[in-house]
């Protein structure tokens, strides 16, 4: 008997391990709506995750790595092993609210390439897990907008499976998902904010683990930025990093203050805040200076 070609294929880079592939995967097996979906797990944890996968969750489509592997090459290849007419990505310490299948279906019969929606945040008793929160997701805090945008955050976005034959494979591999949207764009691609598409994101951060995940990935980003530009604009690049940990601050104040949310929780966390934008500065100042290294790998 064949089965039904599934309309959603659900990539999950898994890199941090348990228990939050556990959770993640546990609000999948929850979704409402009967629609027909595949969850594929790229793992390279090499702990014994990627066995309990296998044993728990015998549905999901499971590839594993013995050797680390970059977070966007991951989902590289659960694209190419996925059947789905629409590409799901998020990551494996997000826990999908129980209607996320069917918004997600209702948010693409649209003329739009990629959908996404709001990041809330499910670590909300440290607070250490509300500055790492604010310092990535204050512009997917709710609310968000509702309409066509620029750009999608990474943990909760749905592409059309067609826009991924316009684009060149090492865009697909290579390249954290703001360059990914940057291609798609450039070939036509539109955007959807769509609120009721809602991600939970939920782990509990250590001080310099997150110190040090900030550095990696600014690193790995100015690394990729600077492929094919002038040395010119390099050196635009390398002066103005130091502006950064100020224009990040002033850009997570201004959502605060527009969204009318978590203004305490800002801030009580503004220590920890600069520090953290003050490490993604320092990384993007190294990446542009001498390129990427190895950070792409170290990013969780």
């Amino acid at each position: 008997m064949t089965l039904p070609k599934p309309k959603l294929s659900v990539i999950i880079a898994s890199v941090n391990g348990l228990p939050y592939i556990d959770e993640c995967l546990t609000a999948l097996e929850r979704q409402q709506g009967g629609v027909e979906a595949e969850v594929i797990v790229v793992d390279r944890c090499n702990d014994g995750t990627a066995d309990y996968i296998r044993e728990k969750f015998s549905n999901v489509k499971l590839i594993e790595f013995s050797k680390r592997i970059g977070i966007p090459q991951l989902r590289a290849i659960g694209m190419e092993h996925s059947t789905g007419d629409i590409i799901v990505i998020t990551e494996d310490h997000c826990n999908a609210r129980e209607n996320w299948f069917v918004e997600i279906l209702k948010a693409h019969d649209s003329e739009y390439t990629a959908v996404g929606g709001t990041v809330i945040n499910g670590s909300v008793d440290r607070l250490m897990d509300w500055a790492v929160y604010l310092c990535e997701y204050a512009s997917t805090m709710p609310p968000i907008p509702d309409g066509e945008v620029d750009g999608i955050a990474g943990n909760n976005v749905a592409y059309k499976r067609s826009i991924f034959d316009k684009l060149h494979e090492s865009i697909k591999k290579d390249y954290w998902e703001y360059f990914l949207q940057r291609a798609m764009k450039k070939v036509g691609a539109k955007f959807l904010s769509v609120p009721s598409i809602i991600v939970y994101h939920k782990r509990d951060f250590g001080f310099l683990y997150f110190l040090f995940q900030r550095f990696h990935y600014s690193r790995s980003f100015a690394g990729m930025r600077i492929i094919g530009v002038p040395f010119s604009k390099r050196i635009f690049y390398i002066l103005s990093s130091p502006l950064l940990p100020f224009l990040m601050l002033w850009r997570t104040f201004q959502q605060v203050i527009k969204k009318k949310r978590h203004m305490k929780e800002f801030l009580l966390s503004l220590p920890l805040l600069m520090i953290f934008m003050l490490s993604y500065a320092l990384g993007e100042g190294v990446g542009y200076m001498f390129g990427p290294g190895d950070s792409l790998m170290k990013v969780e």
